[in-house]
């Protein structure tokens, strides 16, 4: 019997696991007890274990990011539900002007992770701008004010 061994989450850094990268596969010859490595597409390793989604660029561009935390005095209303009517959690992000439910990508930040919009922000700030929701206070503060590069992105 063939097995296939997939170093996958452990082996390769995270720019690794983009949908058309390559992951590093270990196969056991069947005729003997030697290990044989070879590159195989992502895509093809899909359709041997489960993998997560995959995601399509729509658009991407760069927007001022910064953090808000469940504090009254940063949120209006129930600081602990979004404007969309759900509550925060993480990968929850506030942004003006764009559906809720939208996905988004922060890559130099936070590589493949998902965010999807579903709260807002003042209506002072333009879609240009977006809100991450941290946990505490410390770790929004810690964030700071950034110019980020997101991507919107759909399931495919």
């Amino acid at each position: 019997m063939l097995a296939t061994l997939v170093f996958f989450e452990f082996a390769l850094p995270l720019h690794a696991r983009a949908a058309n990268s390559p992951v590093f596969v270990a196969q056991r010859d069947s005729m003997s007890s030697r290990l044989a490595t070879s590159i195989v597409p992502k895509r093809d390793i899909c359709s041997l274990i489960a993998c997560g989604p995959t995601y399509r660029i729509l658009r991407s561009q760069t927007i001022v990011m910064t953090a808000y935390s469940s504090t009254p005095d940063q949120t209006s209303g129930d600081p602990f539900i979004t404007a969309s009517g759900s509550r925060v959690h993480h990968g929850t992000l506030a942004l003006n002007g764009i559906p809720f439910g939208t996905k988004v990508r922060i890559p130099d930040y936070y590589g493949d992770q998902i965010f999807t919009v579903e709260d807002r922000m003042s209506s002072r700030y333009s879609s240009q701008r977006g809100d991450i929701w941290m946990e505490t206070r410390h770790e929004a503060k810690q964030w700071g004010v950034r110019r980020v590069h997101v991507e919107f992105v759909v399931e495919e």
